[in-house]
């Protein structure tokens, strides 16, 4: 029963030096995150590093970089009624509507059908939204 205990004793003993240790690393690891983001000499040093040639995200100055890399620098040609990423252009927006237009469509569709009312609320107008909420409050 002795030697149980001991044996007990010694793995407790291992387990909470693990998690003193856990501890005092994690500690230095925010003591250097505070030193990064408080002094800025340490922050525009580490800066240049990370964009630097040797850092994992370089950054290039000139065409020729860009090229030795394999970075397409050709302007990308756009086709009519497409953007820039192949897809076709969104809808043109509809005319702003007036405020008593809006809240009185909004309140025949709550009437209506109260599940379909955020149609109506996704084509408004920031500002009639942005005064209700200021009349409101």
């Amino acid at each position: 029963m002795l030697d149980s205990a001991v044996s007990w004793g010694k793995e407790a003993t291992n387990t909470l030096k693990g998690y003193a240790n856990f501890a005092v690393r994690e500690h230095q690891e925010n003591l250097a995150y505070n030193e990064i983001l408080t002094n800025p000499d340490v922050l525009s040093d580490y800066t240049l590093k990370y964009f630097g040639p040797e850092g994992p995200c370089p950054v290039y100055e000139s065409e020729q970089e860009l090229e030795t890399r394999g970075y397409p620098t050709a302007p990308v040609q756009q086709q009519q009624g497409m953007n820039v990423a192949g897809l076709p252009a969104p809808p043109a927006a509809e005319a702003p509507q007036q405020p008593q237009d809006f809240w009185g469509a909004f309140k025949q569709q709550m009437d209506v059908d109260p599940s379909q009312a955020w149609r109506i609320m996704n084509q408004a107008d920031p500002r009639v939204m942005a005064n209700k909420l200021f009349v409101m409050e």
